[in-house]
């Protein structure tokens, strides 16, 4: 392998796929990047068998080669090298890799591309496509739904529903769901229909790697329907699926409400952040009190003290006195992309329903916290 890259660009693939790295690992291999010669440049690769991405770094290649070398030694080196052409050259034989950049000439102790693992393949026929910045908002709209606990597999990941040309996320951890529906264009002559569960952690990869040079993303599955496929021009991200069957979450999803109030997204957001610093107590309560067009947020913890604050707002229907998780709250306003929020109410012992205001495209529910 011969070729020589721009040690910016390098450190920027190198900081993306490092992620995938797994430090701790069993096998030593899975602590390095592997780097090969593709079309069109160096591709570089990182994999904890769990997660893969792959960043194609524009690259003048002499010699076509693929080695592996310490992924967090070859990102810190390269981050520190001024930009200039960095030329790099691997000696198969020692599978030494010998980099010159400007006045260092450094050489790496790899791993033959061998010991690597072998990556996952994907089924060309059947892919969707859509907006690379509407599905990382999708992302954030849903995965901070997802549980946290592993004792739970299922809902540690976010629900893929593909039907047609209509792509539905959805994420729950028990207290909270959060659902996203999407217009997607498909490809293929047999285009994926079905639903698969993706990890979240491993979507939040997705969306960090949405950037505007990189405007669409396709999404594909492997044949055995155990690995999906995100890619982003020249990033591609893998994850292994998780087995088994998410709950109906649809079941819980009110058909109507007694109460619904319209206001403004920032407005509420503002003052949710400050009633939240006064909920102290083990749930982070702050009650919601609805009536004559005004909602109003009061936080009180004893010992540290209380917080009330009326807004004027749009009501509709019955008055209601509610308490929600703050932080739940918090989370669902600060991803709403509409200027308006329309909350959804059935008393005070039902879910809560957060929503942009004249649009049935996303919602997130809240259960309830029960306070005297």
């Amino acid at each position: 392998m011969k070729c020589s890259v721009s040690p910016s660009a390098l450190s920027a693939a190198l900081s993306l796929v490092s992620r995938a790295v797994s430090p701790r690992s069993t096998l030593p291999v899975l602590g390095n990047v592997l780097l090969e010669t593709a079309e069109g440049g160096l591709r570089v690769t990182a994999t904890n068998l769990d997660l893969t991405i792959a960043a194609t770094v524009p690259a003048e290649v002499e010699l076509d080669g693929r080695t592996t070398v310490p992924a967090r030694l070859l990102s810190e080196y390269v981050a520190s090298l001024a930009e200039a052409p960095c030329s790099m050259e691997l000696d198969p034989a020692t599978q030494v890799l010998r980099l010159s950049c400007g006045v260092h000439r450094t050489n790496l102790h790899g791993i033959d591309a061998v010991e690597f693992p072998p990556l996952p393949a994907r089924d060309a026929d059947a892919a969707i496509e859509l907006d690379a910045p509407v599905f990382a908002n999708a992302v954030a709209q849903t995965a901070m739904a997802a549980s946290g606990d592993e004792a739970s597999p299922v809902l540690t990941g976010v629900l893929f529903q593909v039907d047609g040309d209509r792509l539905t996320l959805a994420a729950t951890d028990r207290h909270r769901l959060a659902v996203k529906t999407l217009d997607v264009a498909s490809s293929g002559e047999k285009p994926f229909s079905g639903s698969v569960i993706v990890p979240s952690r491993h979507l939040s990869e997705v969306a960090r790697a949405v950037n505007p040079g990189r405007p669409t993303v396709a999404i594909s599955f492997s044949e055995q329907r155990n690995q999906v496929f995100f890619s982003l021009k020249d990033v591609e991200i893998s994850s292994r699926l998780i087995e088994g069957n998410y709950p109906n979450y649809a079941q819980v999803i009110p058909g109507e409400s007694t109460t619904t109030v319209k206001l403004p997204t920032a407005s509420l957001l503002r003052e949710a952040k400050t009633a939240s610093v006064l909920a102290r107590d083990a749930a982070n309560p702050v009650r919601l009190r609805v009536g004559d067009n005004t909602l109003t947020l009061v936080a009180q913890t004893a010992e540290v003290g209380d917080d009330e604050a009326p807004l004027s707002a749009n009501v509709k229907g019955d008055d209601v006195q509610i308490a929600f998780n703050a932080r739940y709250v918090l989370d669902a306003l600060s991803v709403l992309d509409s200027d308006e929020v329309q909350l959804s109410f059935n008393g005070s012992l039902q879910p809560g329903v957060i929503r942009p205001s004249g649009r049935d495209d996303y919602l997130c529910i809240i259960m309830p916290v029960r306070i005297p």
